[in-house]
């Protein structure tokens, strides 16, 4: 076996892909060094000492060790030196990029680099994407990231090193919202969904509309500052495509003399502000996540639909009973699941209009919502940038940091965090839609803000010139969708609520148990120290754990109700201990940690058994009305 045959068995073990684009590159020429090992030349520059490549990257990997960093994503494999040094002392989470096919054709034909790359956590990746989805797959918001490339690289790569590192901060960027969505929103989605069952009955699940609309244009409106420029253009539209609107550019396109076809919304607060209570909110149909706000089912509109999460495990067990099989790839956006759900619909082309993800000259929004002034600063040298607005009459200020995105120019724009998490999911989603569906054509006729790739860039006038020729009869496929709703299994609903109100009783008595267990451990250790009559306690805190994690598999979304509990428990593991306080002080504080754990998880189990009592009965209510409605109309 080669050494090129033997680096790639390991190296394609964890990413088959690899392979593509090597079979046919010429690898760059390898040298031995002075002191021996590798080196080589690229571009005129050597990318390793001539004299000792081994001291130089061990002494780049103790500058690196200091910066603590719990996963290093390395710009540039060169020879394999910087990476071997890191892995020796210690660092075996590693995701390397190499930008330069010829280095590591070059690299692996001559370098046995098989045992770096034996490490279950040390990665290569050689194409941006690759290297995303490891950072997602692999890496927490907790982590502490390191980038770091050699000066060579630097040199010689430098706008590949530029777009590496931005794109790596707002991936993680991404998972840190995503940590800290959960941490303010699961609870609160929770109680929403449990509020939306008395609602849920009257609003079909979205999948009614699965291939009703297969080949028929579809809009996608943002509320982005480029909305202004070429907004009017969509009463053009109107009748010729499906226009879904996200709920911030509803009043815009209003006064843009344009009703959508759908509103969409997840909010999970109420936004009475977004709509006229008029006759145009009658004339649109609303498209409401179950965890939304209940406010928002209660909006008087022409109609309403209903999508499901497969993040909240209640909605990923339930839907089905309420008729829905399909769940959307959400990115964070409401735009991000209208794109999905365009798929579904059977759409094509899928346009999107005032998807800038970044700032105007001076505004945050197009005109005519509920952003009234805006006024916004960027501050170059502190990476920041502040936003000063009226929302309705409400004064405002926010600083948030500044992230830079490829804008339509070719030149940077300004973004902030979660406009550059949307960005991100569009051009992964892009990737993912080229292989899995090639024949959808996405389009981006935002005409400013962000470059998304992936997607057709063109103009709105383009679109309707090329894509919209033919009035579709729109109201009658919905209304037909509608009517072949599939029936709701009340019977299965009602039973999962009393079985989960059940389990989440006998939950807490177990935690009670615990806290029981863990005053009494504390109690002896405070009197007697660490002592063997401490290990009675310890063993029945084991035994009443391993029992609630059995009672919890069948009640799964507990955790996503203790979800700050989770988290602070992850923070406090990776904490380092304070050897001063000895081995009795980190009992104690490991036992702190517990007591305060399984207080939060009685407080839950607490309230929610009462929440699904009232629930089982809410949609026994349903079900017994409905019946009611099948006698009178003779079913």
């Amino acid at each position: 076996m080669t050494v090129f045959e033997k680096n790639l068995r390991n190296i394609a073990s964890k990413d088959p892909a690899i392979f593509e684009g090597l079979e046919n590159c010429q690898g760059v020429e390898i040298e031995e060094a002075k002191a021996g090992g590798a080196t080589f030349r690229y571009k005129g520059i050597y990318f390793h000492s001539r004299y000792n490549p081994a001291t130089e990257a061990d002494v780049q990997a103790v500058e690196m060790a200091g910066k603590k960093p719990d996963w290093v994503f390395l710009f540039g494999l060169g020879c394999g030196h910087l990476l071997s040094a890191l892995v020796q002392k210690g660092f075996k989470k590693v995701i390397v990029f190499e930008p330069s096919t010829e280095i590591l054709k070059g690299a692996l034909e001559n370098i046995d680099l098989s045992p770096v790359f034996d490490e279950e956590k040390v990665f290569l990746a050689v194409d941006m994407h690759s290297a995303i989805e490891r950072l997602r797959g692999e890496t927490e918001g907790f982590d502490n990231l390191l980038v770091y490339s050699t000066a060579p690289y630097k040199s010689v790569f430098p706008k590949e090193l530029s777009d590496f590192t931005n794109r790596i901060h707002n991936a993680h960027i991404t998972n840190q919202v995503g940590i800290k969505t959960d941490m303010k929103s699961r609870s609160a989605w929770i109680d929403n969904y449990l509020s939306n069952l008395k609602s849920l009955p009257f609003a079909p699940p979205i999948d009614v509309l699965r291939d009703r609309f297969k080949g028929v244009p579809m809009i996608i409106a943002g509320a982005g500052p480029s909305l202004r420029k070429n907004g009017e253009l969509l009463r053009e539209f109107k009748g010729k495509a499906l226009i879904v609107a996200a709920i911030t550019s509803y009043k815009p396109l209003l006064k843009l003399g344009v009703v959508p076809d759908f509103v969409i919304a997840s909010e999970m607060v109420d936004l009475p502000e977004y709509f006229t209570f008029g006759e145009d909110d009658k004339k649109t149909r609303l498209i409401l996540g179950e965890l939304s706000h209940p406010g928002m089912f209660e909006r008087d509109v022409k109609g309403k639909f209903v999508f499901f999460s497969p993040y909240l495990s209640l909605s990923a067990t339930h839907a089905g009973l309420w008729g829905s099989s399909y769940f959307p790839a959400i990115g964070g956006s409401v735009t991000t699941a209208a794109l999905d759900m365009g798929i579904m619909f059977g759409c094509n082309p899928i346009t999107f209009v005032g998807q800038d993800l970044s700032f105007g000259e001076n505004e945050t929004h197009a005109p005519g919502g509920v952003y009234v002034a805006q006024n916004v600063r960027i501050d170059k040298e502190n990476g920041l940038i502040s936003v000063e607005d009226e929302y309705i009459n409400d004064k405002q200020t926010y600083t948030y940091k500044l992230q830079w995105l490829k804008g339509l120019s070719g030149k940077p724009v300004p973004s902030k965090y979660d406009w550059a998490t949307f960005h991100q999911w569009f051009e992964n989603y892009m990737h993912y839609l080229k292989k899995e569906r090639p024949g959808v054509r996405v389009i981006n006729a935002t005409e400013g803000g962000a470059y998304i790739e992936g997607m057709e860039h063109t103009t709105l006038r383009r679109v309707l010139e090329t894509c919209v020729n033919k009035e579709l009869p729109l109201d009658a496929a919905i209304d037909g969708a509608v009517a072949s709703r599939p029936r709701i299994d009340y019977t299965s609903l009602e039973a999962s609520f009393r079985d989960t109100a059940a389990v989440l009783s006998r939950v807490n008595r177990l935690a009670a148990s615990i806290l029981k267990e863990a005053a009494e451990a504390k109690n002896i250790y405070a009197k007697k120290g660490l002592t063997s009559a401490l290990k009675g306690n310890i063993d029945r805190i084991k035994r009443l754990e391993e029992s609630i994690f059995d009672e919890s598999d069948r009640a799964k979304f507990i955790w996503e109700a203790l979800i700050n509990n989770t988290y602070a428990l992850k923070e406090y593991l990776k904490e380092d201990m304070d050897d001063s306080a000895g081995e009795g002080g980190q009992f104690l504080r490991d036992l702190e940690a517990v007591i305060g754990s399984y207080k939060s998880m009685t407080a839950v189990c607490l309230r929610f058994a009462k929440r699904f009592d009232e629930a089982a009965a809410s949609i026994r209510a349903a079900r017994g009305s409905e019946e009611n409605r099948g006698i009178a109309a003779g079913l």
